[in-house]
């Protein structure tokens, strides 16, 4: 009786040990504080807008987006579920970096994907191969120090708002049904260009809806990139 009674004080010890564990907090979400306050308030970006974002940047597999201002990660959960392609959002705000962790979590995408909280100002951006911006002017402005450091070959694509004294390689005016309205999309293929004026000239392509459907129907077909590294 002795070593029975033993035996049950342990495993009640072990299951008490066990239930205190598993209702700990997540050691990221624990993490998570007010650093400072956002730059801009949260707008979502339309998904019509953040697939012809993404096709205009021609993401591939193999490559790195990293998504500043991620919001609720939908565009990393594009990037990973549709290109299979290692995907990287930032928010300041622990609102949305849970909102994102959340959606990243939902998806299955783990493996792709991660949600960072961090101020973009002070990011190193030398590792992406596709930067998705969705800020104010001032805001694309006072990133292009940063942004100059990414390779020959990489694109920065921003939603609506254009970056003073760099020329964009194209510019293209969407419609989006989810809200009624035209979205304006720029693209910037590194090393920018750099000018001495603000005019932009309005980029001209034939249809670039049926040219995105074309890849869509073979993206379809590309198998799932690399996991990120556990570092």
């Amino acid at each position: 009786m002795k070593g029975l009674r033993t035996r049950c004080v342990g495993m009640f010890l072990a299951l008490t040990a066990l239930g205190a564990c598993s209702a700990a907090p997540r050691p990221a979400e624990e993490a998570l504080k007010n650093i400072k306050k956002p730059d801009v308030i949260y707008v979502p970006t339309p998904q019509e807008v953040v697939e012809m974002m993404l096709h205009l940047a021609r993401v591939k597999p193999g490559d790195v987006v990293y998504d500043l201002g991620c919001g609720d990660g939908r565009v990393v959960v594009t990037v990973a579920k549709r290109y299979g392609c290692k995907a990287v959002g930032y928010d300041i705000d622990p609102d949305r970096v849970r909102e994102s962790r959340q959606n990243v979590r939902e998806n299955g995408i783990e493996r792709l994907a991660r949600i960072e909280q961090k101020d973009i100002f002070t990011l190193d951006l030398s590792g992406a191969d596709v930067i998705f911006l969705y800020l104010l002017p001032e805001l694309n402005v006072r990133l292009i120090p940063q942004l100059e450091k990414l390779k020959p070959g990489a694109r920065v694509v921003s939603h609506d708002f254009n970056m003073r004294g760099v020329r964009p390689d194209a510019v293209v005016s969407v419609w989006s049904r989810g809200d009624s309205s035209s979205h304006r999309i720029y693209l910037w293929n590194m090393p920018f260009m750099r000018v001495q004026t603000t005019e932009v000239s309005e980029v001209a392509e034939d249809d670039p809806w049926d040219e995105w459907e074309e890849d869509w129907d073979e993206d379809k077909d590309e198998g799932a990139g690399d996991s990120f590294p556990d570092s």
